[in-house]
């Protein structure tokens, strides 16, 4: 008689390839059942930490850095991307960082990481526009694309081919300006104590998806990218080289980066920073050639 699967809550702030590819691929592929793990998603965008199932793991790692900082317990287990994969587009005749400081600039709600994210690149480089939280990617672009705005900030739900079409430019790309683990995989710290074996498993799962995005044979990326994100056939190969400019194959993260970056995130949400020890334990992942 086969064992009860066990069920996780896989918690998201962004239905995209930045946060839930691996995910995607594990999906695709099948990979939960040889961790006998059934993988429910969940939308944790606007629902308090205490009120989330039992087992509820998290994608989102740059919002499990600021509930760290924040004073809560979590760790930071798996590295999907420590390039976060947001780019800065403007409107015709915008092209740097430093025509922005006097301009319009719509971004994410001012308490998600993504916005927190472009305060410190536009600080880097000493420009304070107008910034004009608005509710997602299709806002944002349509403010742009109308003329309503001068720049916008787009995550991975429009890649950059995608947003061509709209006559726009491209200005920054995230990940240049700011390297800290921004998806992969988080959980509390009582889960992390209490479960091992199932952070474990997850960890092996989104480790072989991670295997799958750089393979050579990229059937089970293509696969993942139009049936769960829906991508056309022609936009394949762009959004291919772009995943895997952003994706990290080692799943951790360079431990010089790692305190930096949190540094300069506590100092942007004016908190006391912390040990970068007791945020990133990469302890289950598998040592691979």
């Amino acid at each position: 008689m086969s064992r009860a699967q066990t069920e996780v809550w896989l918690g998201f702030k962004a239905f995209d390839v930045h946060e839930l590819l691996c995910h995607a691929i594990a999906a695709v592929g099948d990979f939960y059942a040889g961790q006998n793990i059934l993988v429910r998603l969940i939308d944790t965008t606007f629902l308090p930490d205490d009120s989330l199932p039992e087992n509820t793991m998290s994608v989102a790692c740059g919002t499990a850095l600021s509930s760290f900082l924040g004073g809560k317990r979590r760790k930071v287990v798996f590295v999907a991307c420590d390039r976060p994969m947001f780019w800065l587009y403007g409107r015709p005749g915008i092209s740097s960082l430093e025509q922005l400081n006097q301009a319009r600039v719509a971004t994410f709600p001012e308490l998600a990481a993504p916005a927190r994210f472009l305060q410190k690149m536009l600080g880097d480089v000493g420009v304070a526009p107008g910034l004009l939280p608005s509710r997602d990617d299709v806002a944002r672009l349509g403010l742009l694309a109308s003329g309503s705005v001068d720049a916008a900030l787009l995550s991975s739900h429009y890649l950059p081919a995608e947003v061509a079409y709209a006559g726009v430019t491209q200005i920054a790309f995230m990940g240049d300006h700011v390297r800290l683990p921004s998806t992969g995989l988080a959980v509390t710290g009582k889960l992390y104590e209490e479960q091992p074996a199932l952070v474990a498993a997850m960890v092996a799962t989104f480790q072989r998806a991670m295997k799958a995005v750089f393979d050579r044979d990229d059937t089970l990326l293509r696969r993942a990218l139009t049936e769960y994100f829906g991508k056309p056939e022609h936009s394949l190969d762009p959004a291919i080289k772009v995943i895997r400019d952003c994706y990290n194959p080692f799943c951790n993260s360079y431990g010089n980066k790692l305190q930096p970056a949190i540094d300069a995130m506590a100092a942007g949400m004016g908190l006391a920073s912390r040990d970068a020890g007791e945020l990133y334990e990469f302890k289950y992942l598998a040592i691979t050639n």
